[in-house]
């Protein structure tokens, strides 16, 4: 038997068939999300009925490449909202996590995500959910037509099942804001304080549930956040491991087995009784991307062409910066988007010399940065009582494709990291859910079993 995974990404679309006996990926499509919307200078906007085409059509393209598919998992880019009218079908484009509305201000100054955090007593940021409905609220901007928002993943599960209400798991419902982590709902009283209609507000599910099925009788799984599908995709043992996922941005993830109070780490609920720290970076692997785009340009304007991408290159440079045994002089802080708590943080370097101003510095110091803005995080999770891990984990095409910055993480942890042998970590652990919540498998720990390392 085969099943499904697909992860609705800010840029790729990512579909998987997952052999539900031997673990293998049968078959991979990777689409680009091209569904972008350009609107105003502070929105982040894609066409959900896009998304849908994308999505449909990778479904159909497995279903007519394999005739045992069980079910389908789906996950995605958290945060983000969707409104939906009374048949279920998108009435507003996808808000994106990436949307700065929740930063613009009223005529005293205040930021709306700033009074929504002193009204509720959430810690929100821009780009949640919730902030992005207050906004609209305050500013009358609601679609017409909307009865309820809902993740993008969701939507598309609505959509492929024939349902007219979302149905959200508590992994993707924490990620709008003012969710109540320890009763494992929605605080609507403090929304409702907050002045907004809790109306909108999507059902929220508790445990692996299924949504319905599609018009073929394929079982489709309730959506899970991409952040909690890389960590049941990638890692068995999720409360003795560290997941460190370097992408467009980057995470570090650890699961407890207890509530924690965090200030910078997020809390998030990932499977029954158990919770996921996790500390994200908003520029994360933007960071090192900036710097290629640095080098390319200063090649061209002091040549005249252009060298093409140069990542390559910068590894070349690397490898012989290691061999020469050093470790790094500079200081960067890779924070050039800022962090959901100081969206107006910049970047910075420091330790400068005569001698050390040089490329391999800043590349080399440009991946140490990254290294640190996670360890941060890291280290408020081990105050918070996570264990001392035994595993340490990596993902993501950021991780995947730099061997150097997988080093710099092993110094850092002393020990050697695992990379998940399938790359589409998100899309498997949606498939790993999908298993779980249609049966096939007792338990997700019972279906983590199929994971495997290079």
């Amino acid at each position: 038997m085969k099943t499904v995974g697909i992860d609705i990404g800010t840029t790729t679309v990512c579909g998987i068939v997952l052999d539900t006996q031997t673990g293998e990926v049968a078959d991979v499509c990777t689409l680009a999300n091209d569904a972008a919307i350009k609107g105003k200078d502070f929105e982040r906007l894609q066409d959900a009925q896009r998304i849908w085409e994308l999505t449909s059509g990778i479904y159909h393209r497995f279903l007519q490449k394999f005739s045992d598919i069980g079910c389908i998992g789906l996950t995605g880019q958290m945060h983000g909202i969707v409104y939906t009218d009374a048949c279920g079908q998108a009435v507003s484009p996808l808000y994106t996590w990436q949307d700065e509305r929740g930063n613009l201000t009223e005529e005293d100054g205040t930021a709306y995500v700033q009074k929504l955090s002193d009204l509720t007593g959430y810690r929100m940021a821009s780009g949640f959910g919730l902030t992005t409905h207050f906004y609209q609220t305050m500013t009358q901007q609601i679609p017409e037509g909307a009865v309820h928002f809902c993740a993008i993943h969701d939507y598309v599960g609505m959509r492929l099942t024939g349902r007219t209400t979302p149905l959200v798991t508590a992994s993707t419902a924490a990620s709008f804001g003012c969710f109540d982590l320890k009763k494992g709902c929605f605080d609507e009283a403090a929304i409702c304080c907050a002045g907004m209609d809790s109306s909108y507000l999507p059902q929220c599910a508790d445990g692996c549930v299924l949504l319905g099925k599609t018009p073929e009788g394929i079982a489709v799984s309730a959506g899970i956040g991409d952040n909690q599908a890389s960590v049941l995709g990638s890692v068995k043992d999720v409360c003795r491991s560290v997941l460190i996922n370097v992408g467009t941005g980057a995470q570090v993830s650890m699961g407890v087995e207890h509530f924690a109070d965090t200030k910078q780490a997020e809390l998030r609920p990932l499977t029954g009784k158990t919770y996921l720290l996790a500390g994200s970076s908003l520029c994360g692997g933007r960071a090192y991307a900036a710097l290629e785009k640095f080098l390319r340009r200063t090649v061209t304007l002091m040549t005249g062409e252009d060298p093409g991408e140069l990542y390559g290159r910068m590894d070349e440079v690397l490898t012989g910066y290691e061999k020469e045994g050093r470790k790094g002089e500079l200081a960067f802080q890779t924070s050039f988007c800022g962090t959901r708590q100081e969206p107006d943080l910049t970047g910075s370097v420091s330790g400068l010399t005569l001698s050390n101003f040089v490329p391999e510095e800043f590349i080399y110091g440009v991946l140490k940065g990254m290294a640190m803005e996670l360890m941060s995080f890291y280290e408020e999770m081990r105050s918070q009582g996570a264990k001392s891990p035994k595993y340490l984990i990596g993902s993501g095409n950021g991780i995947r494709k730099n061997r150097h910055l997988q080093k710099i993480f092993e110094d850092i942890f002393k020990t050697e990291m695992k990379i998940p042998a399938h790359h589409e970590e998100a899309a498997y652990g949606a498939s790993l859910y999908a298993m779980t919540a249609s049966g096939i498998c007792k338990t997700i720990e019972e279906a983590q079993e199929l994971i495997r390392y290079l």
